[in-house]
């Protein structure tokens, strides 16, 4: 019998990203020899069955705006102003809400998970595109000190069918990057949620709470992962330890 499978499912979920932590990328090591991360995107990339990749990055336009909101755009343009021809899209990102090919998909109408807000995303707004999903990540123009750690993500599922339909996920230290598909096909996604050991003032890491997205449900898996802070006070410098 495999050993791996006496674990918890907790165990077994850390040892899988701890261990493709390891391996697939080339980060500095700690004290106790676990990779140290400079930054959730160089983290998130390790991570297997993912959503989105670099690939699927599009540039926005510069930030402008539209009638007292931010405003940026990706994609063709028609030139008769109808719908873009087939293979060509058009994402615009108004304020708070978005449009794909035409099709508003507003704060109003998106499921929200519980306690994230809407926010527009500012100037470092980045765009992420696959064959099926989008996906927008970004501060809020507003924000200063923690608040800039809040990372908003829209995400867009079947952004190209008459079933799209706008979830918002949890924004600290989110990314689209974080995005990943079980063996079902299921996606999931992390709940950060700060650690702060008893008696202390400050956080020493956060714990990563995993969810999936199934039937327009957030649902909570029971596995989570350990980032802690080697430095407390960077908290974009990481290591991965056992829950």
């Amino acid at each position: 019998m495999n050993a791996h499978r006496l674990l918890p499912r907790a165990w077994r979920f850390a040892a899988l990203l701890a261990g493709c932590a390891a391996t697939a990328f080339a980060a500095p090591a700690g004290a106790d020899g676990s990779p140290v991360y400079d930054g959730y995107d160089a983290f998130w990339k390790t991570l297997p069955n993912p959503v989105f990749g670099a690939a699927d990055e599009k540039p926005l336009d510069d930030p402008q705006s539209f009638e007292g909101r931010s405003f940026r755009a990706w994609g063709a343009v028609p030139a008769d102003g109808g719908h873009p021809a087939a293979g060509a899209h058009r994402v615009e990102i108004l304020g708070k809400d978005m449009t794909v090919d035409h099709h508003r998909f507003p704060f109003a109408g998106a499921r929200v998970f519980p306690g994230e807000a809407a926010a527009e995303v500012g100037a470092d707004a980045r765009l992420f595109v696959g064959e099926r999903d989008l996906c927008v990540q970004g501060t809020a123009p507003s924000s200063s000190g923690t608040a800039q750690r809040h990372v908003h993500v829209r995400l867009l599922v079947d952004a190209f069918t008459p079933h799209a339909r706008r979830y918002d996920l949890p924004s600290l230290f989110g990314s689209c990057l974080a995005l990943t598909r079980d063996a079902h096909g299921v996606l999931r996604f992390p709940e950060g949620v700060y650690h702060t050991p008893d008696g202390a003032s400050a956080s020493d890491g956060v714990d990563l709470r995993m969810w999936q997205l199934r039937e327009g449900r957030f649902i909570k898996t029971g596995e989570s992962l350990r980032l802690r802070f080697p430095e407390p006070d960077n908290v974009y410098r990481f290591t991965v330890a056992a829950p």
